[in-house]
């Protein structure tokens, strides 16, 4: 058993591996692949897989258009601004287990830790944050700030448990149904505002124009009356 246990893990990039005593539990390094001498029967390796792992929250999107109806049943995060509305968050994190922490990571923390450990930290975070700001900050002016303050616990948080973050992303927010509608009229309100803006402009540019092409007639009129003046002087 011991010799088939050491082949199979030789073969496994990507992968890591404690060993584990049957009398005195985990112990200390980390096991890479290649070949490792275990005692038959008093000992045992634990694998790991150390590659980049995703934990989301949302469906992701693939291109495809989906309903609204569908967006509202996708597994969001739902955390509460500082109006007490309810927003949904897609987010996605990016991370993996550091290898020279997986003896600490086996002997000390509930298992598995994608499951476990990974979930709560990230959902804590958020919701420790969010209702901070108001659900205009969190949707438009300070989405960023939020985004990268969360980054910075939840990196916090799950460094000191031997696990790397590497990337957080917060991809779509789904808002209350009574502020999306109100938010909706908003930004229709602000459009129609816009462009009636851009016609005034060019209304005013084109009285603009009108009034530099009467000055140009009235000028040249000028000149073709001082013209004929000077003509007639001459001609006197």
């Amino acid at each position: 058993m011991c010799a088939v246990l050491v082949r199979q893990f030789a073969a496994m990039g990507g992968m890591a591996a404690v060993r584990v005593s049957q009398t005195s539990g985990t112990q200390p390094g980390t096991l890479y692949p290649g070949a490792h001498f275990l005692t038959p029967m008093a000992e045992s390796v634990v694998l790991f897989d150390t590659r980049d792992q995703l934990f989301t929250t949302g469906a992701v999107d693939d291109g495809k258009a989906a309903s609204t109806k569908a967006m509202e049943h996708e597994n969001l995060l739902n955390v509460q601004a500082k109006e007490g509305l309810t927003l949904g968050l897609a987010i996605t994190i990016r991370y993996r287990l550091d290898p020279k922490h997986l003896d600490y990571i086996q002997a000390n923390l509930p298992q598995p830790v994608e499951k476990e450990i990974v979930p709560p930290i990230v959902a804590s975070a958020w919701r420790e944050l969010v209702p901070n700001y108001t659900v205009r900050e969190v949707f438009a002016t300070k989405r960023e700030e939020i985004r990268r303050k969360a980054a910075d616990v939840i990196t916090q948080k799950l460094a000191a448990d031997g696990i790397v973050v590497k990337e957080v992303m917060l991809r779509d927010i789904q808002l209350p149904p009574e502020y999306a509608k109100g938010l909706e009229n908003l930004l229709l309100q602000e459009q129609q505002n816009d462009q009636m803006g851009v016609q005034t402009e060019i209304q005013a540019k084109q009285v603009r124009i009108a009034e530099l092409q009467a000055e140009a007639t009235k000028a040249q009129q000028v000149k073709a009356a001082e013209g004929e003046a000077q003509v007639r002087v001459l001609q006197a």
